[in-house]
């Protein structure tokens, strides 16, 4: 198992500033734990994800969107969970994400965001400027990415239906493919016509499944050194309290069992296969048809294992 060793910088310019910007349902949080244990690192957690939902929902007080059942379960766990350098939920916004983002900060060699990509589509001008980030994408087939999420939307809506009878409602947007694929499909593009011109790709899939292989690469992309070690971690969800994050936002979503698994990850498992079309809800299908040209044309441009 690897050692975290904390390593600091004497310079800003000495630091690397990294992005992975994701799908849902694509491996993201494993990765990130993944990255939590290279020496040196600062994680950031879906800060610009978190930002979106606050302005969606013109309130920072994620507790009145559960209403009162809500609150009798997350109440007590916020009083109760240590906080760590996660951070109150009400600061996140697009501007001060920027902000923090750009700030000269020398404690770590390493930066790396983890983000949504369509939580910043239409908010562009609130990237980092003033410091020099590298662009990454982690993508994931339209097929078990909505079949996955599907599940997850069942569990979270508290349905008692099995969810291979209920259909996901056109209210979650999340499951929309202009909502998902597209806008993930428009940030590469504009990274690449604006930022950077080739930034990583990795497929979820086959980082699931070749590991040793991919995950070197991407080191090696974005200039961090690689140990063999990095490949297995440890159990313990307790590493999420050492990022910075909305703190209420992010207990909101393991209470919901979004990251129940990520969180108790200890190395990269290979996916199953993708079920046949006739075993998949018609759902599925309508969203992952949509999705699948913004996907494959990403993955043309992945690095391969």
């Amino acid at each position: 198992m690897t050692t975290k060793v904390d390593t600091q910088v004497s310079s800003v310019d000495d630091q690397v500033c990294v992005f992975l910007w994701a799908l849902p349902r694509s491996l993201s949080t494993v990765v990130t734990k993944c990255m939590s244990f290279v020496d040196g690192v600062q994680i950031w957690h879906e800060p610009y994800l978190f930002s979106r939902q606050n302005e969606d929902m013109g309130s920072t007080d994620v507790t009145t969107r559960w209403g009162e059942q809500g609150l009798h379960l997350i109440l007590p766990a916020l009083a109760k969970e240590p906080r760590g350098k996660r951070l109150d939920n009400e600061l996140f916004s697009f501007p001060w994400v920027k902000s923090q983002l750009e700030k000269q900060d020398t404690d770590k060699k390493i930066v790396f965001v983890k983000d949504m990509a369509n939580a910043v589509h239409g908010k562009y001008e609130f990237l980092p400027t003033a410091r020099k980030f590298r662009h990454t994408f982690l993508i994931r087939d339209p097929i078990p990415m909505y079949n996955s999420f599907r599940k997850l939307l069942s569990k979270l809506r508290v349905d008692t239906a099995a969810h291979t009878s209920t259909e996901m409602p056109e209210s979650d947007v999340l499951q929309q493919p202009d909502h998902t694929y597209k806008k993930t499909y428009d940030m590469w593009r504009y990274v690449k016509e604006h930022l950077e011109p080739n930034p990583v790709i990795i497929d979820s899939a086959e980082l699931a499944a070749h590991p040793d292989k991919l995950l070197p690469k991407y080191f090696d992309a974005i200039g961090v050194p690689y140990k063999d070690e990095y490949l297995q971690w440890d159990s313990s969800p307790d590493v999420a309290n050492q990022w910075k994050t909305s703190f209420q936002g992010f207990l909101i979503a393991s209470l919901g069992g979004v990251h129940e698994k990520a969180m108790g990850s200890t190395c990269f498992v290979p996916e199953g296969p993708i079920p046949p079309r006739n075993d998949l809800a018609a759902d599925v299908i309508k969203c992952a048809d949509a999705a699948r040209p913004y996907y494959e044309e990403m993955f043309e441009h992945r690095t391969k294992p």
